[in-house]
């Protein structure tokens, strides 16, 4: 039988984390060559410009677990407003 892991799910604010370097934290539109690629202007560092975003979000998250809170991102953004209304 296997045990059950709880998971923590956290809510992170995706915005810029597609422009963000995630090796020096550089954030600028030109970072983001187009769809696919991504290229530090201030370091260099290339990858697949979602892989680079899911490396932010996933360090927004471990910075908000480190710290026992909730992203400062989070102020802004409210998942609840985005639930679909129940139909009466």
């Amino acid at each position: 039988m296997n045990a059950i892991t709880p998971v923590e799910i956290i809510a992170i604010n995706p915005a810029y984390t597609s422009l963000r370097c995630s090796k020096c934290g550089h954030t600028e539109q030109k970072n983001r060559k187009n769809q696919a690629i991504f290229c530090c202007l201030a370091c260099g560092y290339m990858d697949n410009a979602d892989v680079n975003a899911a490396k932010n979000i996933i360090a927004a998250g471990l910075a908000v677990q480190g710290r026992g809170g909730t992203s400062h991102a989070n102020k802004h953004s409210d998942p609840v407003k985005r639930q679909p209304a129940e139909a009466a």
